[in-house]
């Protein structure tokens, strides 16, 4: 009877962790209103500065995808960790080809 219940209490921990280590570490993935952006023009590159709106959460997991014109920015939410514990993202973006600019789905520049 000690064995099942300690084989039922390894197979429940391994789980939670399992679970625990996904929300921690991979996230889920954050949309336009969930950020807060500022952007500065210059002739050939924009600046973006991109800040989490809610507290205690760290973004991750940037992806700058260009397709055609477009440039998609994508990133996940996960909270705030000693895995991750940074809130914002600053990056410089060539404009060159690119005539729209989304963050997390929803249009931040165009041309």
């Amino acid at each position: 009877m000690k064995k099942k219940i300690g084989i039922v209490l390894t197979v429940l921990l391994v789980t939670a962790a399992c679970l625990l280590s996904g929300w921690l570490l991979i996230g889920e993935p954050v949309d336009g209103k969930q950020l807060a952006y500022q952007i500065t023009e210059h002739p050939s590159y924009l600046d973006l500065q991109v800040t989490a709106v809610e507290s205690a959460v760290a973004l991750r997991g940037w992806q700058l995808k260009q397709e055609g014109n477009d440039l998609f920015i994508r990133a996940r939410k996960v909270p705030v960790s000693p895995f991750a514990s940074h809130g914002d993202y600053l990056t410089s973006i060539d404009t060159d080809g690119i005539d729209h600019v989304y963050l997390g789905g929803q249009l931040i520049w165009s041309r």
